[in-house]
């Protein structure tokens, strides 16, 4: 095939998607509708929009109050008092709440991550690695912890801590 038949073709198919693609061309009505018969047509639509217009005017919606709701989730602290019900209305009595008492801060978490032994002028002397809030400590015996705590012994697997401000014993065990 040469270019000529090539452009040949191809033309021809431009041609015919261009003719097969143009929209339907319908022809004019012969018989057009009276202007008479579309007049009351009209008036009857124009008639029913207005009685709907009329009957959503009637019903309008009437706003609800507000009321504001018993539970907010951003305050916390004291319950809402009850409502005070009526004289007329029966059931229990309502209950007085209790205060509520602030709980202690909860202890600081202690673990126990290793015992160091070290020979000092022929003596085992144990320095504890605990695990706290604030981090790694490494403790001997008779210092603090926590801020609470003092370390009374070390043992080989073990420690022993006791709080200073309530004299109880914590035994801490290497895990």
């Amino acid at each position: 095939m040469d270019w000529k038949s090539t452009a040949a073709i191809s033309g021809a198919g431009l041609l015919a998607t261009w003719f097969f693609s143009m929209p339907v061309v319908q022809p004019p009505a012969t018989n057009p509708i009276a202007p008479a018969a579309g007049a009351p047509q009209a008036s009857a639509t124009t008639i029913d929009i207005q009685q709907e217009a009329a009957r959503l005017q009637l019903r309008t919606h009437q706003e609800s109050r507000y009321n504001e709701t018993s539970r907010n989730p951003f305050r916390f602290g004291a319950r809402p008092a009850p409502e005070a019900r009526s004289a007329g209305t029966s059931g229990p009595p309502p209950v007085a709440q209790p205060d509520t008492i602030p709980l202690a801060p909860p202890p600081p978490r202690l673990s126990l991550d290793g015992i160091a032994t070290d020979v000092v002028d022929g003596q085992e002397q144990r320095t504890a690695i605990l695990n706290t809030d604030s981090g790694l400590v490494l403790v001997k015996e008779g210092e603090q912890v926590a801020g609470q705590f003092r370390v009374v012994t070390i043992a080989a697997d073990a420690v022993e801590l006791v709080n200073v401000t309530d004299g109880s014993t914590l035994r801490v065990v290497l895990r």
